[in-house]
């Protein structure tokens, strides 16, 4: 296919947050493969045109007269495209999918995780997820749980899983990242103890306090120590504050990815025990590195590569963390994490994958 693609997006460049992350490598990729993609970025700070190699990144910022800066964007694009690619259902979604019919094109919808655990059930966004996934001609999704919510909301819709994926060369240690995971790991005392890391933002949905409660009840307490690195809500700050009912912790704020290899090696696990995920880059990085999920089953199979427990058992949940510290054998369970996500996550299956849904939606 050598067509262009036109991207739609309210979360690009990188540095960002993770949706903005995932949105510059699937770009990226595309444009590395040979394929050009104009990208459409609605909210940034400033208006700007940069041509890039096999494409151009168009910056539009917010205004305060209601659809100005999408009319400007539309006034932007060099058609024909093949497709209109809206990353994210309920803003760039809707303005793929209408710009889609504007120009006579095939549009593709990507969900991401709070598109349907949250903008769903939203008073206003959920009329925009309506329409953007009643006028899409195809639709990817980060998650299989996703991909199937959809199918039975729109049957027959096209309807096909998207994964993210992540480079393990890229997460490779360098000296002083392992220099850095000895630093940290000594901040922590934990000699004779797992680390166990939590990473990202820690809101509601993540259930830190939930499954801190599960590990107390299970009298692992003491078997642990927390590296936190992002930002906790106000529950999750008041129970690591206090030592009677959490383990031992460091906080740090956000890291950028310079910093994260090491700071992902210095742990033993990755806990994300949310009640609902999409398909975060957390999990994909940290085991890349080497790190061990502990995981709900809201979040991606992982098969035999880590320890998921249901997402609506406490119980369970103290009863996996209690045999992921009990494994006989860390460095083969660190190994089988990084080797599911260089065979299942790979740079190549994500970008056949969208190219795939973009075959699909053209016809």
């Amino acid at each position: 296919m050598s067509e262009r693609l036109l991207w739609i997006t309210e979360h690009y460049p990188p540095g960002r947050g993770g949706m903005a992350t995932s949105c510059a490598r699937q770009v990226r990729e595309l444009r590395q493969s040979g394929r050009f993609v104009d990208v459409v970025v609605l909210g940034a700070a400033a208006q700007q045109m940069t041509p890039r190699d096999n494409g151009c990144d168009f910056l539009i910022p917010p205004d305060n007269e209601d659809g100005l800066a999408v009319n400007l964007a539309f006034a932007q694009l060099r058609p024909p495209y093949a497709a209109v690619v809206g990353f994210g259902a309920s803003g760039a979604g809707y303005y793929a999918t209408t710009f889609g019919t504007w120009l006579g094109c095939a549009s593709v919808v990507l969900v991401r995780g709070n598109d349907l655990d949250r903008d769903w059930f939203h008073p206003t966004k959920s009329a925009w997820l309506h329409e953007a996934f009643a006028r899409a001609s195809a639709i990817g999704a980060v998650t299989p749980q996703k991909v199937d919510r959809i199918r039975r909301l729109y049957p027959g819709k096209p309807v096909e899983w998207t994964p993210n994926s992540v480079d393990v060369a890229r997460w490779e240690a360098l000296p002083a990242d392992l220099r850095r995971r000895d630093e940290i790991r000594g901040l922590l005392r934990a000699d004779g103890s797992k680390v166990i890391g939590l990473f990202g933002e820690l809101k509601a949905k993540k259930r830190i306090p939930w499954w801190l409660e599960a590990v107390r009840d299970r009298g692992l307490l003491d078997k642990i120590r927390l590296l936190i690195v992002g930002t906790v809500d106000l529950p999750t700050a008041m129970i690591l504050e206090d030592p009677a009912i959490a383990p031992r912790s460091l906080r740090l704020p956000f890291a950028g990815p310079e910093e994260l290899p090491g700071l992902y090696r210095a742990c033993d696990f990755v806990a994300i025990p949310s009640l609902f995920e999409g398909m975060p880059n957390v999990l994909l990085e940290a085991m890349a590195c080497g790190v061990v999920p502990i995981l709900s089953d809201a979040a991606i199979p992982i098969g035999d590569a880590g320890f998921v427990f249901s997402a609506e058992d406490r119980e369970a949940a103290g009863e996996v963390t209690a045999q992921a510290l009990a494994h006989p054998d860390l460095p083969a369970a660190s190994a089988a994490a990084q080797r599911f996500v260089r065979e299942t996550f790979s740079a190549e299956r994500e970008r056949e994958a969208l190219l795939e849904l973009v075959r699909l939606a053209a016809g």
